[in-house]
């Protein structure tokens, strides 16, 4: 079978799945799909439920993580990195997924770190065929909409003409920041007057298994050196295989056949689309709201309270430099005759989401970016930053298929490491440090079993019941 009849076949089942989770129940498509992403030892065979007992994280690429919280299953973001139509009898793809196993799984809930394509291909797209809610900036919500406009008038003429989206009708996304708020809501609204941040605790179909609080933190970006710790060399080499190089000097030459030769994407050209190809990315990559950044925890009510931040960009919050109200550009911070009240006033919200973090529940696990648009001058700075407020048990570090050249993910381990000691970050409070290597780790599920005592901690229970209530 040639790669444009199998590619054709993935097609019709997204265009004819219904819209009703209730219905997914006994979906055969669906129980494939989770068994693929969670394991099949954790999917029920003949429901498709996920076991309740456990949370569980499954890499879809760069930060996308297909995630059962208890049994609820969630996506957190939707992008798929290197997205590639299948080939047969052997998938060489490097990806081994496309949006149709995201539909598939049957999440109730999409949450987006931020509107960047990057993070948000994908969303509306999967929305509109599963119900799920995306939560987002409501800037990004409006992006969504576009998507669906735009997917609902593509002529689709590679595909026979089918629909792309059942119909034009709004996405149901939530905001989950006030539109054009400071970072934390800094100092406005029920803050005005307190020179503080705060977190929302937002209402999702989780409830009343799981709190989720969430607030607007500052995307990845460049700030001055930061003199304050020694700087090393910043390590982002791609591995040669993975494309092929052939390496002649030095003498003899040594050829790397490609492991993963470019195939037919998913995404189609502008002319000469194929069978299986369609465009479900979000609009402009995401417009002018693609860099609002949000921050979530998700936090287990009852028991040890485990929790699970979820971070999927870590900007230049020490100096304040973004493009949300309040912050200010690089060119402003080095400028000299810029006031020097907008940059106090920069530095402080930017702080003060360092000081709300101090309040939050003990962070268990933290699914964060470990690169920065920023790391050239100051490395991994800004995520440390995050850990050493956050503390977190065990950190699993994203961001690695893109930005990142594929293959780095080892030198960028080593760079954190480097940082975090020149930064003085006592070794003994590193949390557990587990590097996924793509793609061999796409789709391997990290799994935690909340009701382990190892997630004890003893200030963490009044935390949630000041958060969470």
């Amino acid at each position: 079978m040639n790669r444009q009849r199998v590619a054709a076949a993935v097609l019709p089942l997204a265009l004819l799945l219904g819209a009703s989770v209730a219905s997914a129940a006994t979906d055969p498509a669906m129980i494939k799909a989770r068994q693929k992403f969670f394991g099949i030892e954790n999917v029920d065979a003949m429901t498709g439920a996920v076991k309740k007992d456990k949370v569980i994280a499954s890499w879809a690429t760069n930060t996308t993580y297909v995630t059962s919280l208890l049994g609820r299953v969630v996506l957190l973001d939707s992008y798929i990195s290197r997205p590639e139509l299948p080939t047969a009898p052997i998938d060489q793809r490097y990806t081994p997924l496309l949006p149709q196993d995201l539909i598939d799984v049957r999440p109730e809930a999409i949450f987006l770190g931020h509107g960047h394509g990057d993070h948000a291909d994908n969303a509306a797209y999967i929305a509109k065929w599963t119900n799920a809610t995306i939560y987002a900036s409501p800037e990004t919500c409006d992006v969504m909409q576009l998507d669906v406009a735009r997917m609902a008038a593509d002529p689709n003429p590679q595909n026979g003409g089918v629909p792309v989206v059942p119909n034009a009708n709004p996405v149901n996304c939530v905001g989950v920041v006030p539109r054009g708020s400071r970072p934390g809501q800094y100092d406005e609204g029920s803050n005005a007057g307190l020179l503080k941040s705060s977190a929302t605790r937002i209402s999702t179909p989780l409830d009343p298994l799981v709190c989720v609080l969430a607030f607007k933190f500052i995307h990845s970006g460049t700030a001055p050196v930061d003199p304050s710790f020694t700087h090393t060399t910043l390590f982002d080499l791609g591995d040669p295989r993975y494309p092929g190089r052939t390496i002649t000097t030095p003498a003899p030459a040594i050829t790397y056949p490609a492991m993963y030769p470019t195939l037919t994407p998913f995404t189609p050209p502008t002319t000469g689309a194929v069978a299986g190809q369609l465009d479900t990315r979000t609009t402009g990559f995401g417009g002018a709201a693609g860099s609002i950044e949000i921050f979530y925890q998700f936090v287990l009510r009852g028991g040890y309270n485990f929790n699970l931040v979820w971070l999927n960009s870590a900007g230049p919050a020490k100096e304040g430099i973004g493009a949300d109200p309040g912050l200010v550009t690089l060119a402003q911070y080095n400028d000299p005759s810029f006031p020097q009240a907008n940059k106090d006033l920069a530095r402080a919200i930017g702080n003060s989401l360092y000081s709300l973090m101090d309040t939050l529940p003990r962070t268990d696990v933290l699914l964060g970016s470990i690169v920065s648009l920023g790391a050239a001058n100051n490395q991994e700075r800004d995520i440390i930053l995050v850990q050493q407020h956050l503390q977190p048990k065990v950190y699993i570090p994203g961001h690695l298929t893109d930005v990142a050249q594929k293959g780095s993910g080892i030198y960028h381990m080593q760079s954190w490491r480097q940082t975090a000691l020149n930064m003085g970050y006592p070794q003994s409070e590193w949390p557990d440090f587990r590097l996924l290597t793509d793609p061999v780790d796409f789709l391997v599920p990290q799994v935690w079993s909340p009701g382990d005592p190892r997630w004890f901690h003893a200030a963490k229970g009044a935390r949630v019941a000041q958060l969470c209530n």
